[in-house]
């Protein structure tokens, strides 16, 4: 009966210290935003390990008109990219040339601020471009929220529903 009590309690234990190691490196999030299309929450799984796609967790990036809160964003352009602006449009081309994106610029957000098209050529190192999912997004395609520093990005989605 000892035995079995020991084994209980060890399994317990192992148990335990599985699920608090899983909670440390891990968030639930409500998508609270317009940001992500047909996502309501996402589990952040807590890494440096970013890649073009990742739906990210943002935190301490505080960009005009929005304050400090978490963000959720796609991330679509990585250092080395190349930024091409005209009046109406915004272009990141990848690094290696194997795609292009168009996003429109407005010239206002929905609450009425202007908006300032981005005036960097090049994501920098240590940066990433992100974007929403829909065209009036608040997101890096203007100065306003610029892009994000990586050190910024709590992690990225490993479950959105």
């Amino acid at each position: 009966m000892r035995s079995q009590i020991k084994k209980a309690a060890i399994g317990i234990g192992i148990f335990s210290i599985i699920l608090c190691s899983f909670a440390i490196y891990t968030q639930l999030l409500e998508n609270v935003s317009e940001s992500l299309d047909d996502v309501r929450y996402l589990l952040i799984l807590k890494t440096t390990k970013i890649k073009r796609g990742d739906i990210v967790s943002i935190q301490g990036h505080t960009p005009q008109y929005a304050g400090e809160h978490i963000f959720t964003k796609r991330v679509v352009g990585l250092p080395g990219d190349q930024i091409i602006r005209n009046k109406t449009h915004l272009t990141l081309k990848a690094q290696n040339g194997a795609f292009a994106i168009t996003f429109p610029l407005l010239t206002q957000s929905k609450e009425g601020h202007p908006l300032t098209p981005l005036s960097l050529e090049v994501v920098p190192q240590g940066h990433v471009f992100v974007t929403g999912d829909h065209l009036r997004s608040f997101d890096s395609r203007y100065e306003e929220f610029g892009l994000v520093k990586k050190e910024k990005i709590y992690g990225k989605a490993l479950l959105k529903w």
